[in-house]
């Protein structure tokens, strides 16, 4: 894996998943599992801000009506209800965790739905710096982890998930994407095997 041409895709690092006030907290595993990721997540960023990968945050906001979920039920309807990632307001924001790599996390906006691709300048952007393998973290799982990396798999880039740093509904749920959904298009690895390939200094 050449660090210049890989890429670190963030989902749903924001308030309303990974603050204990967010509106999504109880929608993830624990609080504590939560918890790990985040500090996993930042840990990878850290060890890997000096070396050349490009690394993109892709928040998911709406605006206040909610205009752009026009689904009766499914998940978009239920944060729709909720009321979470709506802009402006706290729980949309990032997580103040990347405050401290400023503009080295790249951030593309306009996700309003599960696939990163969709609404939003990722696709090309990651033409633009010639990327060929494409790494996926944050929540959920099951869904926005999935679709994005589907998405980047059938754009023929090659796609690893990382075990450790992303957040399921349920463990169970964690294990059986990591064990037998994502095998089928990506390789599943730990942060610590990302940083033997990206930055085996670090190790």
């Amino acid at each position: 894996m050449n660090p210049a041409q890989t890429a670190i895709i963030l989902i749903g690092y924001q308030n309303d998943y990974f603050a204990p006030d967010g509106i999504l907290q109880g929608v993830l595993e624990s609080p504590q599992r939560t918890s790990e990721v985040l500090d996993r997540t930042i840990q990878l960023i850290q060890a890997l801000q000096n070396q050349p990968i490009t690394m993109i945050a892709t928040p998911i906001i709406f605006s206040s009506d909610y205009s752009e979920v026009t689904q009766a039920g499914g998940i978009l309807a239920a944060i729709k209800e909720a009321k979470a990632f709506q802009a402006g307001q706290p729980g949309a924001a990032t997580v103040d965790a990347f405050a401290e790599f400023g503009d080295r996390i790249m951030e593309i906006p306009g996700k309003r739905g599960l696939n990163a691709f969709v609404q939003t300048t990722l696709s090309g952007t990651l033409e633009s710096k010639q990327i060929q393998d494409v790494v996926v973290a944050g929540a959920v799982t099951s869904i926005c982890i999935d679709s994005t990396a589907r998405a980047a798999y059938e754009r023929g880039m090659n796609v690893s998930i990382l075990s450790d740093c992303t957040a399921a509904r349920t463990a169970a749920e964690q294990e059986f994407f990591c064990e037998s959904i994502f095998p089928t298009y990506a390789t599943v690895m730990t942060s610590e095997e990302l940083l033997a390939q990206c930055a085996p200094q670090q190790v």
